[in-house]
């Protein structure tokens, strides 16, 4: 029997959860929409409304979503983790640092109106609580896959892969673990490397595949993890939501979860859904006072918390 995990828009239902803090997470692939804003108001509005601390995650050591945009042509079995890609204005040591710094006013207009904002990123985060529960996971791989239906291990070797001390590189599928010596083992086929197999320590710099990311809120003692409305559905073929999947790998990982909050997806005029990966919708160079916005947009989250908003007309927010 399926365990329940409570899942809600309504502010309502989650007044009584227990824990200190908030959790909201972005991956840092791409110019950042304003539906990733949204997820981030709402985080940081449920967070000051419960009297809670709040943490935003930039998922820098995601990598299966976005495998195909950035391996090489001439080898697709090679990739780099998002914390070792270089940003494109030379400024920071990386594109989710880039990333993070784009929305450096929008947060400080948040924070003017909510709570002080708490920005971590996945690759700097080695708690042992994290570690343990990566650890539950890879050996509980036939659980995991069957999350997906049984078809993760169709089309990775593991839902964590290590990193080429020789060159960086990691291997696009995933890498096997090693109870025995807590690594991540893979072979190496960058075509500059001669070094032919690599091995990393599971604190080392590993990257997880994105729906992996929650094993870390129970052991930070998170109540509520808020994500985007696009997480209420299920994914292309698939029967399970995003969320739900989430759900499930937490408490695989860690025998217990946060509650979880969706918030309300950005819609056109017509209703339709607008996304980032879809490349429709308000990215964030387009909005002209990112402090100003993230301000006034903590107001409007105000009035909507009180309604179960599941989308929400990108007309309605401020420009």
């Amino acid at each position: 029997m399926k365990k329940d995990f409570e899942i809600t828009s309504d502010f309502q239902e989650i007044q009584n959860v227990e824990g200190e803090k908030v959790a909201v997470g972005f991956r840092p692939s791409g110019e950042l929409h304003v539906g990733n804003l949204l997820s981030i108001g709402y985080a940081a509005v449920i967070a000051d409304e419960l009297g809670m601390e709040l943490d935003l995650w930039c998922c820098d050591t995601d990598w299966s979503a976005h495998i195909h945009e950035h391996h090489r042509p001439d080898n697709s079995r090679v990739m780099k983790l998002f914390f070792q890609r270089d940003c494109s204005c030379g400024k920071h040591e990386n594109v989710a640092e880039h990333r993070v710094d784009e929305i450096k006013d929008f947060l400080e207009g948040l924070e003017a109106e909510t709570v002080d904002i708490e920005v971590n990123y996945l690759s700097d985060y080695r708690d042992e609580s994290y570690l343990q529960a990566l650890r539950n996971v890879l050996n509980n791989i036939d659980d995991f896959d069957e999350i997906f239906g049984g078809g993760f291990r169709r089309r990775y070797r593991s839902p964590v892969t290590g990193v080429c001390s020789s060159c960086g590189f990691s291997h696009a599928k995933g890498s096997a673990f090693s109870s025995e010596c807590d690594e991540m083992v893979h072979s190496c086929w960058s075509s500059e490397c001669s070094s032919g197999f690599s091995s990393t320590s599971l604190d080392g710099p590993i990257g997880v595949y994105y729906l992996v990311d929650p094993v870390r809120d129970p052991g930070r003692d998170v109540a509520v993890h808020v994500f985007g409305g696009d997480y209420r559905d299920a994914e292309k073929g698939q029967k399970t939501s995003k969320v739900l999947k989430v759900a499930r790998i937490t408490d695989l990982a860690c025998g217990e979860t946060p509650a979880y909050f969706l918030g309300p997806m950005i819609a056109d005029e017509q209703g339709k859904p607008l996304s980032k990966s879809k490349d429709t919708g308000t990215t964030v160079s387009e909005i002209d006072n990112l402090k100003k916005y993230g301000s006034e947009l903590a107001g409007q989250i105000r009035d909507w918390l009180g309604e179960e908003k599941k989308y929400i007309s990108e007309s309605e927010l401020h420009q």
